[in-house]
């Protein structure tokens, strides 16, 4: 039974970089997934104002930005149709109209009926980082976020942030469909952030094995780097081309607190990261 997966692709103000769509393509192809990739074409509402028709042309303005948002929804189907066919994967790609406002709410309510979510946010787009989080924070499930550019990206071996919480807990649990095609599991664990007695690790480390996975642990001091920073860092130099994380903070009249290592990666990814709340 393979994982089903929703892709969604921005088309309006920053347009999904089609170098991170391949990557995650290509993850998808390892898992033997099933894609579904949902274009999302923006509806801009029209804001009446005399002063602003009288400077300058709004509808006019609203209708070449839209026009631009289909033009780049086409080039978008046409590119995750071109990946697909690299990997010998067949997607039925889907489209949706709505404002920007809405997006958040609309995808992470498609997204609980899937099994995970891959998101490939625009470098710097504060837009689809939006997404990001309401997806993340909504949908109920596993979200994997890639970076935008060429990065390393693979599933031969997978690197788990650790620090015995819940978050994290619950993302362990939510990539065991996915460790299963890894050859080896590296357990991440900042030293300088919780006592040792409260990672849990002989407990993580026996829950791993029973599975059969190949698992080490690595130790890191976090110093004055941003944790999300070091994660990555230390993600990278195990041999990493996946890291699973926790996702920290809560929603109040959507308005999102972040924890530092969620705001961080979600600004700068490294490498692809599967991530759960």
């Amino acid at each position: 039974m393979s994982i089903q997966v929703l892709l969604p692709l921005a088309t309006y103000p920053d347009v999904t970089p089609t170098a991170g769509l391949l990557r995650a393509f290509d993850l998808a192809s390892t898992l033997g997934a099933t894609v579904t990739p949902l274009v999302h074409e923006v509806d801009i509402p029209d804001v009446r104002s005399l002063l602003g028709y009288t400077i300058i042309n709004v509808p006019e303005m609203i209708a070449f930005a839209e026009q631009r948002s289909r033009q780049h929804a086409d080039e978008l189907t046409e590119a995750a149709s071109v990946a697909a066919r690299r990997f010998a994967m067949t997607v039925e790609t889907r489209r949706w109209r709505g404002t920007l406002g809405r997006a958040p709410y609309h995808l992470a309510r498609l997204a609980r009926s899937f099994d995970h979510t891959f998101l490939v946010p625009a470098a710097g787009s504060w837009e689809q980082r939006d997404i990001a989080e309401g997806v993340l924070f909504g949908s109920g499930g596993p979200v994997w976020i890639f970076p935008a550019g060429e990065a390393t990206g693979h599933l031969e071996h997978v690197a788990i942030a650790w620090d015995g919480g819940r978050a994290s807990a619950r993302a362990l649990r939510d990539a065991l469909p996915v460790l299963g095609t890894t050859k080896h599991v590296t357990i991440l664990s900042a030293t300088d952030d919780k006592p040792m007695d409260e990672l849990m690790l002989p407990e993580l480390q026996r829950l791993l094995g029973h599975h059969g996975l190949n698992v080490s642990t690595k130790l890191f001091a976090r110093a004055d780097r941003p944790i999300g920073a070091a994660l990555q860092e230390a993600a990278l130099e195990s041999g990493a081309g996946l890291l699973v994380m926790g996702a920290y903070g809560h929603n109040r009249f959507r308005e999102f607190v972040l924890g530092g290592a969620t705001r961080e990666v979600l600004s700068d990814r490294r490498l692809p990261i599967l991530m759960s709340h």
